[in-house]
């Protein structure tokens, strides 16, 4: 099946959107009290870091999932694994961060 020009355009807008959801996600982890109206013991600045990173994860097997439409072995489809793979280190990451805690 032939890739359009409207695929490339689907593409190119979620994985900036990707892009842009990703980086935000630290920025409003910056901004977000720590204490005050919402989660009780300073548990607002990391709902709303894995929050945001959640729509990022969403957005990143959408990009995986438009990216499929492409031939295998082309750059398109292997950038279009690479959000998917963030996300997947990003998930065992954080894991292992809870798990060394204590959390689990």
């Amino acid at each position: 099946m032939p890739v359009t020009d409207g695929r490339r355009f689907l593409l190119m807008v979620v994985y900036a959107t990707w892009v842009m959801v990703f980086a935000y996600a630290f920025i409003a982890y910056s901004r977000a009290p720590y204490e005050g109206p919402g989660f009780p013991d300073g548990l607002n600045k990391p709902a709303v870091y894995l929050g945001w990173q959640g729509i990022a994860g969403m957005l990143a097997l959408a990009v995986y999932g438009i990216g499929l439409r492409w031939p295998k072995g082309s750059a398109v489809r292997g950038l279009s694994a690479l959000p998917l793979v963030i996300a997947v280190v990003h998930l065992l990451a954080i894991g292992a961060v809870f798990f060394w805690a204590g959390g689990f």
